[in-house]
């Protein structure tokens, strides 16, 4: 028998990816180990522990693998992989294959790092690669394969998309080779013990957000652009979903991370027949303003949508068009979120990216007066603009003089802390940015919508006290999100309970 592959996933303990690959290595008769390493925490990430790199090296030994996968999806946490790399490479003879977004854009570096590079959608390829280590066949021409050849990268082309979704194989929950290290090695898959699940009804995405790594991920792919965009049926994610719900005896809320949750009409009249008959779980979806039809979104509301997190990123049309590449007007971004206020979505959830470098205090101000407009109760989630590697915003910011590429290479590859410390960094020196800033977040407040309306005209007048009326104001609001947020979680877990 072929010795098991191991795969390594970093601080998400629901990776759809890996469950793909290891559904991959089952069906072409693979043992594998996979091991969820640390879990996610936005506010106070940790570095792993050298005792927790150690108990990561000692598991992998012990299961003498025939390759080692690690799935580094971002630069957010790289330092940290990247000490772990050089960790099993010093001690483990097993070659240490990359993969992941992060991986298939930047091959030259990861190569520093690890033995191969798997490039794009890796089912496929890491089938091939195992057989192929397996056997003692060379892999150097192996398509999706990257390496290292007399010092320079050998980077091979990509196969094919799989355009038909459904021949996939995901995993099975539950099955006894899962480990987890958060401090202490844990066996079993850690999926069992939550109350929500986490899947995806298609692959891509049809927008080009400068700020996303997708369309740099379609470029990979060229000549198949206008195939990126697929979806399993929809017979292939009730089985999914079923066998989930059976699986989790604490099953209580479906997450869809699809980039756009599917809009084809014969679609979601199939799907939320069969997902209220079959599943009938609360479940929230990622919604797109040129994508909210009203009928299918009415549809999914009856069905059991609970949230829907919608994109706006700026009231300013010049920033969304100019420097996040997205074309929606106001009044589209208006009538979608018009079209959640009539179907009555629980909660509705409008991303924005505000206090950048691109935005002037005229066009901060457009964010606070679109808010204001928007129909309903929703929620705002108020991000700063987080520079990725390998997004298009990146060579932006360079072609207009806002940053050199060394001062992104400082803040995309700085340590994890301050990554994420940055996320909440909601106050800066500029009182009247600060103003801006906090009455957009007064908005999505009823019961404060009024109180920002007449603070803008205090501002506008010139009032000196308007600055601090806002800055208490919006500890208000801060502490009434807080208890908000609490009651609508708490809400979406009991509503499933009582479901199921």
């Amino acid at each position: 028998m072929s010795k098991p592959i191991a795969l390594v996933n970093f601080y998400s303990p629901k990776s759809l990816g890996i469950r793909y690959l290891e559904g991959a290595l089952r069906d072409a008769g693979f043992e594998t180990v996979v091991v969820y390493f640390k879990g996610f925490h936005s506010v106070h990430p940790q570095k792993p522990t050298r005792d927790e790199i150690d108990t990561l090296v000692a598991l992998l030994k012990q299961k003498d693998p025939l390759f080692i996968g690690f799935s580094v999806m971002s630069s957010l946490y790289l330092e940290a992989v990247n000490a772990i790399s050089a960790a099993v490479r010093e001690q483990i003879n097993a070659p240490l294959v990359w993969g992941g977004v992060y991986a298939t854009l930047f091959p030259e570096r990861s190569l520093e790092f690890c033995d191969y590079v798997l490039r794009g959608e890796g089912e496929g390829a890491i089938a091939e690669l195992a057989r192929r280590l397996a056997g003692g066949v060379s892999p150097d021409d192996m398509e999706n394969l990257s390496y290292l050849q007399d010092g320079a990268a050998v980077i091979n082309p990509v196969r094919a998309l799989t355009m038909d979704l459904n021949s996939l194989t995901m995993a099975p929950l539950g099955l006894d080779n899962k480990y987890s290290i958060e401090g202490a090695l844990k066996q079993g898959d850690p999926s069992l013990g939550s109350y929500s699940y986490e899947t995806s009804c298609s692959r891509g995405c049809p927008f080009v957000c400068s700020y996303c790594s997708t369309v740099s991920l379609k470029r990979i792919y060229r000549g198949e652009n206008r195939h990126y965009l697929r979806f399993r049926s929809v017979d292939n994610v009730m089985a999914e979903l079923k066998a989930a719900k059976a699986a989790m005896k604490g099953l209580s809320v479906i997450h869809f991370w699809d980039e756009i949750f599917p809009d084809d009409k014969e679609w979601i009249e199939e799907f939320t027949r069969r997902y209220r008959a079959e599943i009938g779980l609360p479940f929230d979806i990622w919604a797109h303003p040129l994508k909210t039809d009203p009928a299918l979104i009415s549809a999914l509301r009856r069905a059991g949508l609970y949230q829907a997190v919608m994109g706006i990123q700026s009231g300013s049309p010049s920033v969304r068009k100019k420097v996040f590449h997205r074309v929606e007007t106001q009044e589209q971004i208006l009538a979608a979120a018009r079209v959640f206020a009539d179907a009555k979505v629980p909660r509705v959830i409008y991303d924005l990216i505000l206090r950048h470098p691109f935005e002037s205090l005229a066009e901060l101000r457009e964010s606070y007066e679109l808010c204001a407009r928007l129909p309903g109760r929703f929620t705002l989630q108020m991000h700063v603009l987080i520079f990725l590697p390998g997004t298009d915003i990146v060579e932006e910011a360079i072609r207009r003089g806002v940053y050199t590429r060394e001062q992104l290479d400082g803040m995309m590859y700085a340590p994890m802390e301050t990554q994420y410390a940055s996320w909440w960094d909601t106050d800066g020196a500029d009182p009247d940015t600060n103003f801006w800033y906090r009455l957009t977040y007064l908005t999505q407040f009823p019961s404060l919508k009024g109180a920002a309306a007449r603070l803008a005209r205090d501002k506008d007048a010139g009032k000196s006290t308007a600055d601090g009326a806002a800055a208490r104001c919006y500890a208000l609001a801060k502490r009434m999100a807080r208890a908000r947020h609490i009651w609508q979680k708490g809400w979406a877990v009991m509503k499933g309970k009582v479901k199921r």
